[in-house]
C-alpha cells in the first residue's frame, strides 16, 4: 500500500504547493546570512524540486517543463556546500535559478494571444 502511495504522481494542487515551497526555500537561501542556513534551504529546495519532477505533466507541457526542471536541478546540484568564504558567490549563482524559472514559465504557459490563436485553429 505504501509503495502505491509513493508511486502515484503529484497532483496539480500538490504541484502548486510544491512550487510555492520551492519559491520560499529559494528566497530563504538568498536571504541566508550563514552558510549553514543556505545549505539547509538549498537541500530543502532540491527535495521539493524532486517532487515537482515527479508530476505527471500534460503531454503539451511535459517536455518543456521537465527540461526546465532538469536545468534547475543541474544548476543547483552542482553548487558546492556554502562556507563563509563562498556564500556571497553561491547566492549569486543560485539567483540564476530565478532566471530559469522565468524563461520556462514563458515557454510553458501560453499567452492570451496564443490561446486565442489556438482556439481559432481548433474551430476552423
Amino acid at each position: 500500500m505504501l509503495g502505491m502511495l509513493l508511486a502515484n504522481p503529484v497532483t496539480a494542487g500538490e504541484l502548486k504547493v510544491t512550487m510555492k515551497e520551492m519559491r520560499l526555500h529559494y528566497k530563504q537561501a538568498i536571504d541566508a546570512t550563514l552558510p549553514e542556513q543556505f545549505n539547509q534551504k538549498v537541500k530543502l529546495f532540491l527535495t521539493e524540486l524532486q517532487t515537482a519532477r515527479d508530476y505527471d505533466f500534460s503531454s503539451e507541457r511535459a517536455k518543456l517543463s521537465l527540461e526546465g526542471l532538469e536545468k534547475v536541478h543541474a544548476k543547483v546540484s552542482s553548487l558546492p556546500a556554502a562556507t563563509e568564504a563562498n556564500l556571497a558567490t553561491l547566492k549569486e549563482e543560485f539567483k540564476q535559478v530565478d532566471q530559469l524559472r522565468k524563461e520556462y514559465h514563458k515557454k510553458v504557459k501560453p499567452s492570451g494571444l496564443d490561446l486565442l490563436v489556438k482556439l481559432f485553429k481548433d474551430l476552423f
